[in-house]
């Protein structure tokens, strides 16, 4: 008696950690800042242990459900492992394989823990209710031109756009998506109370709005073929037929009518064939083009987990230079980081989820007559989470939604229940927990679970380290907290990078001898850094800075070489081995980087009014300023390059190096070859 009390007190445990990390994730900007993915480690972590210790409480009545699906995914981790092994930058590989394990953990824990009809309900009313508040601040945020996310500024450009709790309005608008059919078609087909059907049916009506407000097209596209899907799918059952045209009609009614009445909706559509614009689709091919650059290093097994934003740089279109991090495409990713083996396994996993579905779809559709109410709420969660899931997988052809943590979560979250009503339509996947079993899952999922707690444990300190050194006031504080933070995360190249660049700059501001002192510190660090990293252009530029100022410049250009092979478009390289040409008198040669990074004040952008200015056409110093000020990064430079125009993104950190390049570095150097003459 006392064992099964403690059973049913483990399993509401489970389903309470379980929903408050798919909760707390989506309010939490996606859990996409570290502090925010160690509380989902946590919680993830804690569920798995409960869920072990059901398997030791009561044995016999908490069978193991193991669908094919779940042996896919084993198998898929066991080449992430493989993978992290011989990954070549060991701290990036380590945190994507973590996340792999929170999200698989997090399926198998919903897969036996929650397939009961209650806690299905439960989960289903808590998830659409939180998207639906998030989707009412999301409208909020774009009614009032809301600057922050809670306590945080968004970025420039995603102002005039929801986003929810997310930072990016494209993730916002993939979480609604997966909400928005499941609320659907638990209104439509599901045989619950009639103040609930009507809540529900108000929450799908902010859920679209919330979709609308994104302005994120690939949400659109996703989201309206979701809908069209739920009518065809309800189209074929006469009863609900009428409600279902009528209800998706509406909701699309309101996306529609949002994208007629919003200028700014419209100018997105707009943009889209319109080049020189940052909303133009040739941004992404672009994007898209260098990804496939770096799948070719290493089609078969791929760069390595998380790898393509280290192997960017060196494949990097002139107009981009932003740092992507991510494909904007989930697939394109997966086949980068993991090579056609990895996308296989990713493929096989898809097959059997569908072919499981199918299997779930034929059960839960039997005749009426035969439906009770739990029957009937089954059919439409299966209908709901799986066009839920197809409106995601949709949308990340455009995006990275399944790279974003509550995205993830949700998307593992609703396959392992979808998983588990296969058990309705066989027996032939559930195991006894017998010794043997126990013990394997007691090791199998402790060990991940502690292994999590562990790796958060240590996140948490070390960004506690790092933010002690950011906020620190004098130079040896600063190093010390950045010390202690590599201390506890010696693997972590930025880290290190820092303090070789920290050393750098002190250095400016030292004596002779001192100065000597810490450029050989900052050098020591750099190595290091490249060791952690070898793709890492800017530790390779940095270290050859420090090298040409302790007298070092053959050895300096080898680094500088190095840097400009990584990163060839990179403005920031380019600018540093112009810094270098100009430091070992090679002017001309200086000039010319120089002048690839610091255009003319010749600029394609919108003025406020809307018309175009005309290519060539000269702006004051004030115009572009404005100009910036009313369109952020959506403002565009001209940099005159072998006679044709090429644009590219304004980034901050760019358009401040060339100004000062402008003011400061193109002067000396001209007066350098006017004395020269």
């Amino acid at each position: 008696m006392i064992r099964r009390t403690l059973d049913s007190y483990c399993e509401r445990g489970i389903v309470g950690l379980v929903l408050s990390a798919l909760v707390f994730s989506a309010l939490a900007t996606g859990a996409v800042r570290t502090l925010e993915f160690v509380v989902v480690e946590w919680l993830v972590a804690a569920s798995g242990l409960l869920w072990v210790a059901r398997t030791w409480l009561e044995p016999h009545r908490n069978r193991l459900l193991f669908p094919p699906v779940g042996w896919c995914l084993l198998l898929f981790l066991g080449y992430a492992l493989f993978h992290y092994v011989q990954a070549d930058v060991e701290y990036t590989a380590r945190r994507e394989v973590l996340r792999l394990l929170v999200y698989a953990l997090l399926f198998f824990v919903a897969l036996n823990n929650l397939h009961k009809s209650e806690w299905t309900q439960i989960a289903l009313y808590m998830l659409v209710f939180t998207g639906a508040a998030i989707a009412v601040y999301g409208i909020v945020q774009m009614i009032v031109e809301a600057e922050h996310v809670w306590h945080f500024t968004r970025p420039e450009q995603y102002k005039g756009r929801g986003s929810g709790t997310f930072i990016n309005p494209n993730h916002f608008a993939g979480f609604l998506g997966m909400l928005l059919p499941l609320c659907l078609a638990s209104v439509l087909t599901g045989r619950i109370s009639q103040p609930m059907r009507i809540l529900l049916g108000y929450s799908a009506l902010l859920l679209a709005g919330g979709v609308a407000v994104s302005m994120s097209r690939g949400g659109w596209i996703s989201t309206s073929l979701a809908l069209a899907a739920i009518v065809a799918v309800l189209g074929w059952r006469k009863q609900f037929r009428l409600r279902g045209i009528l209800l998706t009609c509406i909701v699309l009614g309101v996306i529609a009518g949002f994208l007629l009445l919003s200028p700014f909706a419209q100018g997105r559509l707009r943009n889209i064939n319109k080049p020189g614009t940052m909303e133009h689709i040739g941004s992404r091919t672009e994007l898209w083009g260098a990804a496939a650059a770096v799948w070719k290093e290493e089609k078969l097994l791929g760069v390595g987990p998380g790898h393509f934003d280290h192997h960017f740089p060196k494949y990097r279109p002139e107009r981009l230079q932003s740092r992507p991090v991510r494909v904007h495409n989930d697939y394109l990713n997966t086949l980068v980081d993991w090579g056609l083996i990895g996308m296989l396994l990713a493929g096989l996993m898809l097959g059997t989820m569908v072919h499981g579905i199918i299997k779930s779809w034929k059960y839960s559709q039997r005749t009426s007559s035969d439906l009770s109410a739990k029957t009937s709420n089954r059919a439409a969660f299966v209908l709901g989470s799986t066009i839920g899931l197809g409106s995601i997988t949709l949308h990340s052809f455009v995006d990275f939604n399944l790279h974003i943590p509550s995205n993830a979560m949700l998307a593992a979250t609703l396959t392992g229940l979808l998983a588990a009503y296969i058990r309705f339509a066989t027996e032939r996947y559930w195991v006894a927990v017998r010794m043997p079993v126990r013990l394997t899952l007691t090791v199998a999922v402790g060990g991940v679970a502690v292994l999590l707690m562990s790796e958060a444990l240590g996140q948490t300190r070390e960004h506690a380290r790092l933010e002690a050194s950011q906020s620190a006031e004098s130079f040896p504080e600063q190093v010390k907290g950045l010390e202690k933070a590599l201390e506890i995360e010696p693997n972590n190249f930025e880290t290190a990078g820092m303090l070789g660049e920290i050393h750098r700059r002190r250095a400016a501001d030292s004596g002779s001898t001192a100065r000597k002192v810490e450029l050989k510190k900052a050098a020591a660090w750099l190595r290091q850094a490249i060791v952690l990293n070898p793709y890492d252009a800017y530790s390779h530029a940095r270290l050859g800075m420090a090298l040409d100022q302790l007298g070092q410049t053959d050895k300096a250009g080898e680094y500088f070489d190095r840097a400009e092979q990584l990163d060839r478009n990179g403005y920031l390289t380019v600018a540093n081995v112009g810094w270098h040409k100009m430091h070992i008198g090679e002017y001309e040669e200086a000039k010319r980087y120089f002048e690839r990074v610091s255009p003319p004040l010749e600029y394609i952008v919108q003025n406020p009014g809307g018309t175009p200015l005309k290519q060539g056409q000269q702006l004051t110093e004030q115009e572009f300023h404005d100009a910036q000020k009313a369109h952020g990064t959506n403002a565009f430079e001209a940099n005159l390059v072998n006679g044709g125009l090429v644009a590219h993104r304004s980034e901050k950190t760019a358009q401040d190096l060339a100004r000062h390049i402008r003011a400061v570095y193109l002067p000396y150097i001209n007066e350098q070859l006017r004395d020269g003459e």
